[in-house]
Formats: C-alpha cells, structure tokens, sequence
C-alpha cells in the first residue's frame, strides 16, 4: 500500500483555499492477491476492513494493552549505517536491529481520507471491491492493448475529522464525485462503453429498481423537467404503443429518454432485473434485438414483451404524474370559487347586480313625474319678469328663483311615485345582499 499526498483546490482557482489532502493506493499485485485469497476461500474479507479500521484509527485502543517488546531492539537502522562505512563495514549476521514488520497495534496510522485502488475492469474484481465499501470515479475509455480491459479506480473514503461530511450520504465527501461519474458514465454506454457487458455495465451504474416504498413520491423540478422531455405528442405514441396499437418502431426514439430518467432514479417505478436488463440493453446501450438475444439468450418476442412491459409501465407512472398535476390545480380554482362558482362567473354575476342597480337609479332620475317637481306653474308673467331683471335679482351663479304654486294634490302625487322607486330600490339593494350571503 502506498501513500501519496496532494492538494485539493476547493474553490476553482483564482486564490481559492487548498486543502491537503492524504490518501492510500492499494497496489495492483496486493488486489490480485487480496481477490485470490478472499474469494478462492482462503479467506473472509477482513483483510480490507482492517486497513480501513487502521487507518481511521479505530485499532489505537489496543495499543494500551500489554504486548511483549524486545527491549534489545532500540537501535535505529540509520544511526547503525552511520557508525560504520560502507567500505569498512563487515559482512556478518547482526543483532539487536529493529524488525522489518511491526504490529499494527506498535505503529501509529497515517492520517488519511481515503484509500483508493485501480485494477483491470472485470466483473468478478469490480463486485469484490464494490462489496467492500469502495465506488468508482473513474473509467479510462481506452482499453488495455494487451488485455483488452479498462482500467478502473475505485475509492472508499475513511472517516477523518477534517472533512465534514455533508447530509447524510453513504460515501461522504465523495457523494458529488460518484454522481458527476455516473452521469457521465451513463452518457458513454450508447459509444466508448457499448461493448462492455450489460451485467458490468448495470452494476456499474448501481442504479435502483426498485421503488415498491416510494413509487408515488415526485418533487416539482422532476415534474417539470419530465413535463419538457415528453410533448403531448409523445404521450399519445406512448400510450397507443402501451394498448396495442403500434408497433414498438414507433416510441424506438423515446426508449434512451425513458431509459436514462429511469437509471438515474426520476422515473420511480419497480421493474424485475429481466425488464430492467432489457430496457438498458435498449436504451442505454443502443443494441439491436439480434445482440441482445445473444447476450441474454432470449428469444425475440420475448424480448418484445419485456420492452413492452417496461415502456407500459413508464407510461402509467408518467400519466399519473400529470393526472396529480391537473387535480392540483383544480384543487387551487375550487378553493377560489365559492358555490362551485369559478373566479370570472363570480365577477360577472357582480358586474350585473351593479348594472341592474345602476339602471333602476337612473330610471328615477329621468322619469318625468320625478322632474315635474321642479316644474314651475302659473307663473309665467314672474319668469319673464326675472329674466328680464325685474323683481327678481340674478344671483352670481347665473340661477333664477321664482316661487311656484304647485297644488299640494299634485305634491302629494309626487310623494307617492317618490315612496315607490323607494320601495324598488331597498328590493334590489335586500336582493343582492342574500346573494352575497347566499
């Protein structure tokens, strides 16, 4: 295992702070050996938890015990080396030199972040270091000329007090890493990594299927974003294709956007490995149905079936998202309406009440009978008169007075038509209130 340091820019450059960084690489020949010796039964996978463990120092408290040292073995090599020469120095056995390899519990650990290793791609070698806690980040595009394998590197970051673990992720400070690699590792299946197997491919991605506990939960970005990828139009392919009245010729353009939504965990619906293998061999990948039967040894309808359950099912989750999406906005309006009225019903039913009352004032403003009070009787030869600047003086507003002799009859017939646009007036006005209350 080898240690290495360096430094990390955590702002981008331009006076950002650096932060230094500690690390251990497993060598290639210690996985090898490590892989042989775990899975060829020589062993139980301790070996890796206990350099973890080392390192994170959770194996200091064993160093208080009691452990027998040598108290011969205090000579250091350096000072021996210096005391003699080389040309003078005699060949013969020594004693009293340091060991060559101390207990773990004798020596104190590095103070590392990670350990990282980097080996030939395969399955068996990437499964045995994903069940011990190590993801990858990278993944050359370029095979091995002799080999013909990627290289991989893997990491496991070790709990350290220096870096702050954000939220409660599963592989910390390396939480933002790992997904910036899965996108891009997903945008390289359908070129660079079409040849690799879809079994290493998948556990690569290590994308969930299944979603039994959380099939109905949806956020509002996700919706959104959905509601851009698939037009109306492609909707109503997807749901002919799903009831059976196109042929799969017709959604093959929307299978890489259903399939890639759905690895990176937007469409959360449940689907067996078989239907999941199917859907990434076909969307993620790009493969005609003539590969994929010789890879996953089906026959062709029934690799159909399974494509077809699969879209089928993508389709549902889709269409109920938008189906939660329209009772939420009516859910919105109903709580605006009043009597299951909408917003413009309401405002037009006032718009009238106004208009009915508007038009009843004005009825008695214009009726001749209310105007005929000021009617002015018997008194024409006084009007001449005061026009003429008789007895009467024209006021500095330019208003005549002249006294009328109205019959207290004809008075009393206009008190009456008064009393009665009264009376039609408080009916409209009690008539709109038991609306409003209504």
């Amino acid at each position: 295992m080898i240690v290495v340091t360096f430094e990390v820019d955590e702002g981008g450059g331009g006076g950002a702070t650096a932060r230094r960084v500690l690390a251990a690489k497993v060598d290639q020949a210690a996985v090898v050996v490590m892989y042989e010796v775990d899975e060829g039964g020589g062993g139980d996978g301790t070996g890796e938890e206990v350099d973890n463990k080392y390192y994170e120092g959770q194996l200091k408290d064993f160093a208080e015990e009691e452990v027998e040292v040598n108290e011969g073995h205090e000579m250091n090599i350096m000072e021996a080396a210096e005391k003699v020469s080389l040309l003078e120095e005699k060949i013969k056995p020594r004693s009293n030199l340091p060991p060559l390899l101390v207990h773990l519990h004798e020596r104190h650990p590095e103070k590392l972040h990670y350990i990282g290793v980097s080996f030939g791609l395969t399955q068996d070698l990437f499964r045995f270091w994903r069940k011990h806690g190590f993801v990858p980040l990278y993944i050359s595009q370029i095979p091995n000329a002799v080999t013909g394998e990627h290289t991989c590197m893997v990491l496991r970051p070790l709990e350290s007090d220096d870096i702050e673990n954000v939220g409660s992720n599963q592989f910390g400070f390396l939480e933002p890493c790992y997904q910036d690699f899965r996108k891009r590792f997903s945008r390289l299946l359908g070129t660079i990594f079409r040849g690799l197997d879809y079994k290493l491919a998948m556990s690569i991605l290590a994308s969930k299927i299944d979603f039994l506990e959380h099939e109905h939960d949806s956020n509002e970005e996700s919706t959104q974003e959905l509601r851009n990828l698939f037009s109306p139009y492609d909707m109503e392919r997807l749901e002919a294709y799903a009831k059976n009245r196109v042929d799969y010729h017709m959604i093959l353009d929307l299978v890489p956007n259903l399939a890639h939504q759905y690895f990176q965990g937007e469409l959360r619906v449940t689907l067996s490995p078989v239907v999941a293998s199917v859907l990434f061999c076909i969307g993620m990948q790009k493969h005609d149905i003539i590969s994929i039967q010789e890879a996953m040894k089906l026959e062709r309808q029934q690799i159909f079936a399974y494509l077809k359950k699969a879209v089928t099912k993508l389709y549902n989750y889709l269409q109920s998202l938008r189906i939660k999406e329209i009772d939420v906005k009516r859910r919105i309006e109903v709580m605006l309406t009043s009597q299951g009225k909408s917003v413009d019903e309401d405002l037009e039913e006032a718009a009238r009440e106004v208009q009915e009352k508007m038009k009843a004032d004005n009825e008695g403003i214009f009726n001749p009978e209310h105007l005929q009070r000021f009617a002015i009787f018997d008194r024409d030869e006084e009007f001449e008169k005061a026009l003429q600047g008789g007895t009467n003086k024209v006021s500095s507003s330019g208003l005549l007075s002249v006294k009328s002799n109205r019959s207290k009859v004809e008075n009393g017939r206009h008190e009456k038509a008064q009393n009665k646009r009264q009376a039609n007036n408080d009916a409209v006005r009690s008539k709109s209130r038991k609306k409003k209350r209504n």
